[in-house]
C-alpha cells in the first residue's frame, strides 16, 4: 500500500525553511573551513580546493536558480540598481580590509612601504575589488531584469 500522507502548506513551508537553514549552515561552514585552512594553518590550495569548489558552485547554483525562477537578488526598480552599488562598495571594503590585513601580517609594515604604502595598497585593492564586484553584480542585475521581463511577458494576458 502507498503511504498517502496529506501535507498541508504549513508543513511543506516549514520543511523547506529547515532545509534552507541547513544549507546556510553548510555554506557558512565551508567558508569558515576555507578561511581557517588558508590563513590559520597556511595550507596550500590543494588541501581546501574541494571546499572552495563546492562553495563557488553552490553560490552560482543558488543565484542561477533564483534568476531562473524569477526571484532573483535584485528588484527591477531603482532600488535594485542602488543595491548593486551598495553591494559593490561593501565588497570592495571587505576585500581591501581582508587583503591588507593578511598582507601586513605576512609581509610586515616595513616591506609594504610603511603607512603610505599600506594606504596606497589598501586604496588600490578597494578600487579593484569594488570595480570587479560592480561588474559581477551589474551582470547579475541585468540578467535578473531580462528574466523578469520574460516572465512578465509570459504571464501578461494580451486579451485583457
Amino acid at each position: 500500500m502507498k503511504n498517502l500522507e496529506i501535507k498541508d502548506e504549513r508543513i511543506v513551508s516549514q520543511r523547506r525553511k529547515t532545509q534552507s537553514d541547513a544549507f546556510g549552515v553548510l555554506f557558512l561552514g565551508l567558508l569558515i573551513s576555507i578561511l581557517l585552512q588558508k590563513f590559520m594553518f597556511n595550507a596550500p590550495f590543494s588541501k581546501y580546493a574541494a571546499e572552495f569548489i563546492l562553495l563557488i558552485v553552490s553560490a552560482i547554483y543558488v543565484e542561477g536558480r533564483n534568476i531562473i525562477t524569477g526571484s532573483g537578488t535584485y528588484s527591477k526598480d531603482f532600488s535594485g540598481q542602488t543595491l548593486v552599488v551598495i553591494h559593490s562598495v561593501v565588497s570592495g571594503l571587505a576585500i581591501a580590509a581582508i587583503a591588507t590585513t593578511f598582507n601586513a601580517m605576512d609581509l610586515g609594515a616595513e616591506q609594504m612601504g610603511g603607512l603610505g604604502g599600506i594606504a596606497i595598497t589598501t586604496m588600490l585593492t578597494f578600487l579593484s575589488g569594488a570595480l570587479i564586484s560592480f561588474i559581477v553584480f551589474q551582470l547579475l542585475f541585468m540578467i535578473n531584469n531580462k528574466r523578469q521581463k520574460q516572465i512578465d511577458e509570459k504571464y501578461i494576458d494580451t486579451d485583457e
